[in-house]
């Protein structure tokens, strides 16, 4: 009886640590590299005496405890904004999600606040013109601070910055907006192999392209190729160099990569 007790307790042991390595293993895959903002400029567009942004590196780095502050008056045409730089572009840092960590000063992240935050992409100085009012569906809330919260976007155009906005024209209550870190980071999850030959492109066959579209964004930003797919096989037709092909199943998954035409 003892025997059977002590290999019974040697196979729970054995089981136990067979399931904490593949729970190590499956952590281990899914870490993700944080790519932090490293600088930022900030001011304020129209006139208003009480705006402007407070400690306002604490927005760049690593720290995501500590926050920079934007302050504009309720119902003023004005606006306060601070732009977060990266180290590079989302492609020459090979990443495809940005994430925007911000709370509010307030016990809570109101929908009143949050209709008064824009945000916008640049490449360098030039616009990716996808200017965008946030709302409550993008955000994911803190969840055990309800003044927190977090955005998550996959980026398929080229940037280094980005641009938030706090409009006084567009919020209906008082309140700060703090921001607490901006990051990117590769999604090991969204990716898929391309092999490129003679200007004709051959996709993973794992990837589910019935009824998908397929498109080619170049490095300006420009949108130069889109198509419905019906195989795993195309031709582009497109010059030499670097884009962001972005696929779009039916059922609405995005899936993107970086593709180098040679």
């Amino acid at each position: 009886m003892k025997t059977h007790l002590l290999l019974g307790q040697r196979a729970m042991k054995a089981a136990i640590m067979a399931s904490f390595l593949f729970l190590t293993s499956a952590t281990s895959f899914a870490q993700i590299t944080k790519i932090y903002a490293s600088s930022q400029t900030n001011q304020v567009v129209g006139i208003c005496l009480g705006c402007g942004v407070l400690n306002p590196q604490n927005a760049v780095g690593s720290n995501e405890s500590d926050y920079s502050t934007l302050q504009v008056s309720v119902g003023l045409l004005a606006r306060t904004e601070q732009t977060l730089i990266f180290p590079a572009t989302n492609i020459a840092m090979g990443t495809n999600k940005f994430v925007l960590g911000f709370g509010t000063d307030q016990v809570m992240l109101s929908a009143q606040l949050i209709s008064g935050i824009s945000i916008e992409t640049f490449n360098g100085d030039v616009s990716n013109n996808d200017y965008q009012n946030l709302n409550n569906d993008a955000i994911k809330l803190g969840g055990t601070d309800p003044s927190k919260g977090e955005l998550e976007l996959t980026m398929n155009k080229p940037f280094d910055r980005i641009k938030v906005n706090l409009n006084g024209g567009l919020l209906s209550v008082n309140g700060a907006l703090r921001l607490y870190y901006a990051y990117q980071y590769k999604d090991p999850y969204i990716n898929f192999m391309a092999h490129n030959q003679d200007g004709q492109i051959t996709l993973d066959k794992k990837l589910p392209l019935e009824g998908s579209e397929v498109s080619l964004t170049n490095t300006s930003g420009k949108e130069v190729y889109r198509s419905k797919l019906t195989s795993n096989t195309f031709e582009t037709k497109q010059p030499q160099g670097v884009y962001i092909m972005t696929i779009k199943t039916k059922e609405g998954k995005m899936y993107s990569n970086k593709l180098i035409i040679k």
